[in-house]
C-alpha cells in the first residue's frame, strides 16, 4: 500500500491508534523481544532443572543516558585527542 492509498483509507487518528497499539500493546512489537522469545523457546527442552532463560535475558540493555555535562566532557576530550582547542 502506498502512502497516498493509506491516507485515502485511514485518517490520522486511526493511524495514530494503530501506531500506539503496535508500540505499546502488541507482544511482538519489539524485534529484540521477539527474537528472545524464540531463543528461549528453542533452549527450553535442553535446559535442566527448569531454569529456562526468559525472553528478556536475550534483549541487550543500553547504558543510561548521560547528563549534558558528561556529554560536554566527552566531546571536549575527543576534540583534544584530535588536537582541536
Amino acid at each position: 500500500m502506498t502512502v497516498r492509498e493509506l491516507c485515502q483509507r485511514m485518517d490520522s487518528r486511526e493511524l495514530t491508534e494503530w501506531i500506539a497499539y503496535t508500540r505499546y500493546f502488541s507482544p511482538f512489537a519489539d524485534p529484540w523481544r521477539q527474537t528472545g522469545l524464540v531463543v528461549s523457546s528453542l533452549l527450553a527442552p535442553y535446559i535442566r532443572d527448569g531454569k529456562v532463560p526468559s525472553a528478556s535475558d536475550f534483549v541487550p540493555t543500553l547504558p543510561p543516558p548521560q547528563h549534558e555535562e558528561q556529554d560536554r566532557a566527552a566531546l571536549l576530550a575527543l576534540r583534544k585527542s584530535f588536537g582541536v582547542d
